[in-house]
């Protein structure tokens, strides 16, 4: 059995999810739900969920602020919202799961099955959650990188390129080199593309650390060198020409 609560300020959302739950698995059941952070406090208190559904706007405030209420996360979660695609490249960057607006069976089935597999420890989730309230508020925008033992916020600024190795990314920072489980598409579809460009097959670079080209190549501000693909040399230029 896995014990949900639901945290919305629309009854009308609650219900839904309610009986979609029902319909995808008897394993899950509602063992609270409130539309509001003072309902919500003694709810999670009283029911101690393995799984939190969360509004963002909420009556009496916004799940960001009942987050920061809440002295232990020892629940996964998942954001209900009906933000934009710029705002939800935001929750992209971090390791929490969102659902949005309006929810689609399908949609909410893929996510308790992500969610399910997925183990947050309370740290780490504390501070994926700071840095997304970082990001909504502020220009400076942080990605989280998690490893098999370690999680990196890194200001995506500071990513000089990313290099493909298989199923796994390289990413190189002014300070470090990561290893991740992730292709080189899911971070082409991540970061900012006015930022990166995609100069090779195998990488993905950061435009603001390029200081020129050499022959078939892109010459970084760190000194490396990065392989520029044939058929992309003319559009690369272009694109540097126009910085």
């Amino acid at each position: 059995m896995i014990k949900i609560a639901i945290i919305d300020d629309e009854i009308n959302v609650r219900e839904l999810i309610k009986k979609m739950l029902k319909l995808i698995s008897s394993a899950y059941v509602v063992v609270g739900e409130a539309a509001s952070i003072t309902g919500a406090k003694t709810m999670l208190l009283e029911s101690k969920p393995d799984m939190v559904f969360l509004d963002i706007e909420l009556e009496d405030g916004s799940g960001f602020n009942l987050l920061e209420q809440i002295p232990q996360i020892d629940f996964k979660l998942v954001f209900i919202t009906a933000f934009n695609e710029f705002a939800l490249k935001a929750f992209k960057y971090n390791a929490l799961d969102y659902i949005l607006k309006p929810i689609a069976p399908e949609e909410l089935k893929n996510t308790l099955e992500r969610v399910e597999s997925m183990v947050y420890v309370e740290k780490e989730t504390k501070a994926l959650l700071k840095n997304l309230k970082e990001n909504r508020e502020s220009k400076v925008q942080k990605i989280a990188i998690k490893t098999a033992k370690k999680m990196h916020l890194l200001e995506v600024e500071s990513i000089l390129y990313c290099q493909s190795d298989g199923s796994y990314t390289k990413i190189v920072t002014e300070h470090e080199s990561i290893l991740v489980s992730k292709n080189l598409k899911h971070y082409q579809e991540l970061l900012p593309e006015d930022i990166f460009i995609r100069t090779h097959q195998s990488y993905l670079v950061n435009k603001k650390h390029i200081r020129g080209l050499e022959n078939d190549n892109i010459l970084l501000k760190n000194d490396e060198i990065v392989a520029i693909s044939a058929r992309r040399k003319a559009e690369i230029k272009a694109i540097l020409l126009n910085e």
